[in-house]
């Protein structure tokens, strides 16, 4: 499995929550979520502009990014 395949998967068993990137390297590795955080986040720009992703937020400290599934993958889960 990849990281993307992991992010969708994480995020449509937590359909109803908005996670950032680091939110969801925390999830997916706790262990070494500081080298995988990165990695999510440059997949989880890929997963946006695929239109697999919804993004909110500015992208700033006060007000970061944060991804939830898109409704179009909501209906084949």
């Amino acid at each position: 499995m990849s990281i993307a395949d992991d992010i969708l998967d994480l995020l449509r068993r937590k359909r109803r929550l908005k996670l950032t990137a680091m939110d969801i390297a925390e999830m997916l590795y706790w262990e070494d979520r500081t080298y995988y955080e990165r990695r999510v986040r440059a997949d989880c720009l890929d997963l946006y502009n695929q239109g697999k992703l919804l993004r909110e937020g500015k992208g700033s400290l006060a007000d970061p990014h944060t991804y939830s599934i898109a409704p179009l993958e909501r209906r084949w889960s």
